[in-house]
């Protein structure tokens, strides 16, 4: 009896130090998980995080299908994608994160002076009579977004001209330094690029902010082998660090979320050993962002999901059809 017991409590230690490996992208629905985790809010419900960094969407994406992350958080396209290529082991389990219609979270940025565009218009022209480039990386939220901005104004985008990366920081450093005509980015890149000042520096202008367009959410993807009850308490730790997000001031926000944010949208950059100069206009391009909303983590919205579901099948990125009920997690 005494050796079964003992088998039983080493089973169950076991089962308990198994953590829940997260990977997390440079997107503002991550934010929220990060911080809960450096709170300590995911040990307080009883699981154990490790959150699993990699350099890449696409690497994200490739460790959830081998086994090799739990869940991950994501732009809804790449959702999408994910659940219909394996819809018996991925799930969407929330939006973490619901941009603004108010055209504070996205923008379409060119190098005017590198460009030679330096309005709306004049990007449309180029579109039709002169080979582009735009930073946008494909099937993705972003180039959705681009895609029906353009349609709406009478103009079809060549998928020839996206020469974007998945890596969103290397999308950003294209356009920083005027290597592409145009790229679109959300925030906190928008305005990064705005404010990080250096010699030389392109003359950065936002040709359009997207602004009443429904924007797709930041998700959570959860592997379907995790009980209910672990994915409802680590969305409670979740939920618990958007309320203590939502009650701390600016200098308290920017004290605790600046480093995180650092290692999460600029991976590399390094206040402590970086050069006095290289530090101050990191600091004021990091003063001068706007901080974001954030809410409790929810339902995705069905009409969005229909509506990116509709154009991923016009563009033939599904690999199989799926419905909203089959798509998340627990599916209805």
């Amino acid at each position: 009896m005494r050796i079964v017991s003992l088998l039983l409590l080493a089973a169950n230690i076991g089962a308990f130090a198994s953590p829940i490996r997260v990977s997390l992208p440079p997107l503002l629905g991550a934010l929220p998980v990060a911080v809960a985790h450096k709170l300590g809010l995911f040990a307080e419900q009883g699981l154990e995080v490790q959150l699993v960094p990699l350099p890449s969407q696409r690497d994200r994406i490739l460790a959830f299908q081998a086994g090799q992350i739990d869940a991950v958080v994501t732009d809804l396209t790449s959702a999408l994608l994910l659940v219909s290529a394996q819809p018996a082991e991925a799930g969407i389990a929330a939006a973490l994160y619901i941009p603004p219609k108010d055209g504070s979270h996205l923008a379409l940025i060119t190098p005017a002076n590198f460009s030679h565009i330096y309005s709306l218009e004049e990007f449309f022209s180029a579109l039709q009579t002169r080979k582009i480039q735009i930073a946008v990386p494909r099937q993705s939220d972003l180039e959705f977004m681009l895609d029906k901005f353009c349609r709406e104004h009478g103009v079809s985008l060549s998928p020839e001209i996206f020469v974007g990366q998945d890596n969103l920081l290397l999308n950003a450093t294209w356009v920083l330094f005027g290597m592409t005509t145009a790229g679109v980015l959300p925030q906190p890149y928008v305005d990064y690029l705005l404010h990080y000042e250096f010699e030389g520096k392109p003359t950065l202008l936002v040709l359009a902010d997207f602004a009443g367009l429904p924007i797709p959410p930041d998700v959570l993807v959860v592997r379907r082998s995790l009980s209910l009850e672990t994915v409802e308490k680590f969305l409670g730790a979740v939920e618990e660090a958007v309320e203590r997000i939502q009650g701390m001031t600016r200098e308290e926000l920017v004290d605790l979320a600046m480093p995180i944010a650092i290692e999460l949208f600029f991976p590399g950059v390094n206040l402590e050993t970086a050069n006095p100069e290289d530090r101050a206009r990191i600091e004021a391009a990091v003063d001068a962002l706007r901080l974001p909303t954030f809410t409790a983590p929810q339902p995705v919205d069905p009409e969005i999901f229909q509506v990116l579901l509709q154009w991923a099948k016009d563009k033939s990125y599904l690999y199989h059809n799926i419905s909203y009920a089959q798509a998340l997690w627990p599916s209805r």
